[in-house]
């Protein structure tokens, strides 16, 4: 196991635990307080002392190396996940994209102005291009359009070029293909210098004749850039990139860093969260293949994600607990489910060895009483020291458990809320393709041709055709609609809407898209249940069809977007996953209206249309903003990430459509009200903050006290033996005294041990915080085991100073003899010291030994 400044630690964090400033400085703060241990163990051999810390110094040392191993893992899986999680948003968004495009190809290819101009039936090439231009207007995806003639002469593009003929192998490849496009990526002829995207595919006569071949430039570099903005702030200092097979770069967020062409080595290539050194530096490097859609996966391509390891592991920013009920990220902090069991059992573990440590300084302190050596006054302040340093190194596991519970749900909120942009943002590119669609439709030269004139059967047969045709390439939409000017349906791309054939069709969205004017405009309706869509809730997307000469509006074209399994699929894609890529169990992920409508759900716990309680400060975030927040429901707590949508590219920003939808993303933390084991926090006090000593002369007694609840209780030190641990402790037999804890074996011999807080208060409940044994003497004998919650200090006070409870003095059933008062002790606890007398428990416990009391004596 490699050793880092002297502490053990795993072979995955060799090399970077370095850079991890967080577990630097709780390492660096563990290593003084181990020089001070040192210190210690040395005055401990002047003193006789050193056996009292039983090994304390050693079990410290060894948790620690479990601590720094166990942070360091941890910051290590957030950097990583923060990585992964953004890398593969940035392929799955892209493939998402591309997708469209493999059908936009198929339909533009058979559109039938494009058909007619290669045949010669229409030789206006301006016209063509110019509707190559009112393409782009919709689709602003692409760069240029290109239009072969079987030979490969250029016959209209959308960008001016000289160039007249191509010989480039794609299209050979579009002429003989039996898919149903052509992804090409590289260099070609007929474009500028460098790599370029390319879908492409053959235009053919009615009757299959091979006419040429059309081509669709995608703006890949445009594109990747508004991916990556939205993926990366300003302060990130991430490097994505998108990359080949092979590892050659074709798009990435920094071209200084990483410019495209650059051809990537293996190591980054089949990167999974390592180190990798690269350019000079080194890099945490993470590479995502894409999810896929629809059985598309892209063009093969991957994404890898690359941070310079010294901004890796920078402390994520907790500023999101800030707005967090203090109770709740308590219980979710404690909750088993968010940590492993051996990182939740190291606070426990320091508990433990703090405990043994003071009640080793505790019985040191008691045996100093009985010695009386000369030295005892130095050694019980060894003692104190020794205890203090404990006291000392368990706050610092303490702090910086915390810290990693606050730095993993902070991650997870962060993870929701970046859940959630995804999701929102996916849906916003997705509608963008509905709007270009309908538009685009809408221009289709048999639509205009037919509701401009007299809808003959024959023509109502061809709209079906082509709408047919259309619906198969676009299997996002449940069907389309053709209708006339009077809302009257003249064509269905599907046979089982055929009854809609004649019908006039409802609902105000008819109306507004049969009132647009312009080739730009389209309309969309509420999303509420339609008789289109099953009387289930969808989107429909609406254009006017215009007449092919005069613009008049003549009837429109809606496209029924199949809402619930795209919507249901979108989410689903954005739920947090676990280590082996599956969605984490009972995570849920939501499209909302501002009211808390649901739009959809991934989840069946969560009906569309129905309400969902979102607090108002969620319903009001502007436009494009995202915020997180935990969420009690259902009896359980969520980190919840929200997400407002902002628009893709014209859609929902400049088109003048509205329509605020939220996503919502939601990471299980655990069951509301479950609590884990809560740590006693301990007090990193100095000698300052010691009970002090009352007066300067007289006749002192030392008091050894304890806790039993926030009661601050003491017996004389002279009657107290030692503490030891309840391990052992077992019911005693045949016996139902309630005083009765159970009995113990101690030196060779069974002790009853008793509760003392039922001596003190009959029939009180006992808590689970008793977890010490004090045991007594009686005239040198060792008589009965006292049951405690917590061993205090060992106070040297004057006999005159412990103040009689004259009241009730001589009443034999009263264990408090006495009190002192004044004493500093730590914030929270009781400033009054109530003196028990030793004679008194055994006369309540019917014991016949005799008991000389220093304080009955005294009084």
């Amino acid at each position: 196991m490699p050793i880092y400044k002297g502490i053990n630690i795993q072979e995955s964090l060799a090399g970077i635990i370095r850079f991890m400033h967080g577990v630097e400085d709780y390492r660096e703060g563990l290593g003084k307080l181990q020089s001070s241990w040192d210190v210690l163990v040395l005055l401990g051999q002047l003193t006789g002392a050193a056996a009292e810390m039983s090994g304390t110094r050693e079990a410290f040392q060894a948790l620690t190396g479990d601590l720094l191993t166990h942070l360091g893992e941890e910051t290590r899986r957030k950097a990583v996940s923060d990585l992964r999680a953004k890398a593969q948003i940035s392929i799955d968004i892209l493939v998402r994209n591309l997708f469209e495009r493999t059908a936009d190809i198929g339909f533009l290819s058979a559109d039938d102005d494009v058909q007619n101009f290669l045949e010669g039936n229409d030789g206006q090439r301006a016209t063509l291009e110019a509707r190559f231009q009112e393409y782009v207007k919709k689709y602003s995806v692409y760069s240029d359009i290109i239009l072969f003639d079987a030979r490969g002469h250029v016959r209209a593009r959308l960008i001016a070029d000289k160039l007249e003929r191509s010989k480039h192998a794609v299209l050979d490849t579009v002429r003989s293909t039996s898919g149903s496009y052509v992804e090409y990526f590289g260099e070609a002829d007929f474009l500028p210098s460098g790599e370029q995207l390319v879908y492409a595919y053959r235009v053919q006569s009615k009757s299959g004749e091979f006419l040429g071949t059309l081509a669709l430039v995608f703006r890949l570099e445009n594109e990747m850039q508004g991916v990556f903005a939205n993926l990366l702030s300003v302060e990130d200092c991430t490097l994505l990139a998108t990359m080949t097979q092979e590892g050659m770069v074709v798009a990435t967020s920094s071209s200084i860093q990483l410019p495209v062409g650059t051809q990537l080595p293996e190591n980054i290539i089949e990167a999974n969260g390592d180190v990798v050194r690269f350019a000079g530096r080194e890099f945490l490097a993470m590479t995502c293949s894409p999810h896929g859609y629809q059985g598309y996966s892209g063009p093969g391509w991957r994404s890898v994600g690359l941070i310079p390891l010294e901004y890796a592991f920078e402390r994520i920013n907790t500023t999101l607990l800030g707005n967090l009920e203090p109770d709740v990220l308590s219980a979710v902090m404690s909750h088993p489910t968010l940590f492993s069991d051996s990182l939740r059992q190291i606070p426990l573990q320091a508990e433990r060895i703090q405990e043994d440590l003071n009640r080793s300084v505790w019985n040191g302190s008691v045996r100093q009483v009985e010695v009386g050596q000369g030295n005892a006054g130095f050694a019980k302040t060894l003692l104190w020291e020794i205890s203090n340093t404990g006291r000392k190194t368990q706050a610092v596991f303490e702090e910086s458990i915390g810290n990693l519970h606050q730095t993993v749900v902070a991650a997870l909120l962060q993870q929701s809320t970046s859940q959630a942009a995804f999701a929102i943002d996916v849906m916003d590119r997705n509608l963008y393709e509905r709007a270009n669609d309908s538009r685009w439709w809408a221009l289709n030269a048999t639509f205009r041709r037919v509701l401009s004139g007299t809808v003959s059967a024959e023509d109502q047969r061809l709209c079906n055709e082509i709408l047919s045709y259309i619906n198969g390439l676009y299997t996002v939409y449940d069907s389309l609609i053709l209708f006339d000017r009077q809302g009257v349906v003249v064509g269905v791309s599907k046979s089982d809407k055929a009854n809609l054939l004649g019908t006039r069709l409802s609902g105000n969205w008819v109306e507004r898209t049969l009132a647009l004017s312009d080739t730009q405009g389209y309309m969309v309706s509420d999303f509420v249940p339609s008789q289109l869509y099953g009387n289930k809730e969808t989107y429909i997307y609406a254009a006017a069809v215009q007449h092919p000469e005069d613009r008049a509006v003549v009837g429109g074209i809606g496209v029924v977007f199949d809402s619930q399994p795209q919507f249901s699929a979108m989410l689903h894609d954005a739920l947090p996953v676990d280590q082996t890529d599956h969605p984490v169990k009972d995570a849920f992920a939501l499209f909302l209206h501002r009211d808390g409508t649901i739009v959809s759900s991934a989840d069946d716990r969560f009906k569309v249309g129905a309400k969902f309680p979102l607090e108002a400060s969620l319903r009001h975030l502007s436009k494009g903003s995202r915020q997180s927040s935990i969420l009690e429901y259902a009896g359980r707590y969520y980190a919840l990430g929200v997400a407002v949508s902002a628009g893709y590219r014209e859609y929902k920003t400049s088109d003048g459509h509205e329509d605020d939808v939220l996503a919502l993303c939601a990471f299980p933390l655990g069951e509301a009200g479950a609590k884990g084991h809560a740590v006693k926090k301990s007090a990193a006090s100095n000698s300052e903050a010691r009970t002090r000593r009352l007066g300067t002369v007289g006749e002192r007694v030392e008091i050894a006290t304890f806790y039993v609840g926030k009661q601050w209780l003491g017996i004389p030190a002279v009657n107290v033996v030692e503490a030891i641990d309840i391990t052992g402790i077992t019911p005693a037999f045949g016996g139902n005294n309630p005083l009765v804890a159970g009995v113990k074996m101690y030196r060779g011999s069974l002790i009853s041990v008793l509760h003392l807080q039922r001596l003190l208060v009959p029939d009180a409940p006992v808590t689970e915080s008793s977890r010490q044994i004090i045991v007594l003497r009686t005239n040198d004998k060792v008589c009965f085991g006292l049951l405690v919650d917590e061993l205090g200090e060992i106070p040297e006070v004057l006999k005159e100073e412990i103040q009689p409870m004259t009241m009730v003095a001589n009443q034999a059933n009263v264990l408090t003899v006495g009190v002192v008062q004044g004493l500093a002790l730590e914030e929270g606890r009781h400033s009054t010291l109530s003196v028990l007398a030793t004679d008194r428990l055994c006369c309540r416990l019917g014991c016949e030994c005799k008991v000389n009391s220093v304080i009955a004596s005294h009084h």
